[in-house]
């Protein structure tokens, strides 16, 4: 099952075209690429709204996933999306982040799409202040993973912190995602797989 995302807003977001691919004829091949097209094309307008067996492994430190195709060239601001998929940050001062599919492409079957989202996500004072104060941190290992599109926008930090009971209550086990804290900029950065939308 899937969680429609609202229609972007600006250009090059997921309403953007996909680009017909052809074949060593220069003619679209009939079968393969356009089951290709209709996967993608659902995709585009939703985030998996259950969790499948995800590309990246839960916590700090998890490898990238890999993405076949982006299902949002850009990267969006609109912050409806991360509110409703991750109620406990709170107001959100602010947002950036990513949609993309998952997978190798090449598979000629219908099935379930894996969608990735990665965020950085600007708390508000009450709310940085909240949850280090509810929650149990440690330092990171690293960097946040994130998606290449999204690199630049993750903060340079040498305090990152992560909380597996705070990853604990968000996912509720149903999906895998990493959150990284650094509470004295007042920025949480997410990367999850299927991640669900459960309020307004």
């Amino acid at each position: 099952m899937v969680a429609g995302l609202p229609p972007d807003g600006g250009a090059g977001g997921p309403g953007a075209r996909i680009a017909r691919e052809p074949s060593a004829t220069g003619r679209l091949s009939d079968g393969r690429s356009a089951l290709r097209q209709a996967a993608l094309a659902v995709a585009v307008v939703a985030l998996a709204g259950c969790g499948r067996h995800p590309g990246a492994a839960d916590g700090a430190g998890s490898r990238e996933p890999k993405a076949a195709v982006s299902a949002a060239p850009g990267i969006r601001r609109d912050e409806g999306p991360v509110r409703q998929r991750f109620p406990e940050l709170g107001d959100v001062a602010g947002a950036e982040w990513t949609g993309e599919v998952l997978g190798s492409g090449r598979s000629s079957a219908p099935g379930p799409t894996d969608v990735r989202m990665s965020g950085v996500v600007r708390l508000t004072d009450a709310d940085a202040s909240r949850l280090s104060e509810e929650y149990v941190w440690q330092d990171g290992p690293g960097a946040p993973v994130v998606s290449s599109l999204l690199r630049a926008r993750v903060p340079q930090s040498t305090r990152w912190q992560t909380s597996a009971d705070f990853t604990a209550v968000v996912t509720r086990g149903r999906y895998s995602a990493a959150f990284h804290a650094d509470f004295g900029r007042k920025v949480i950065v997410f990367d999850a797989v299927n991640p669900e939308r459960r309020g307004d």
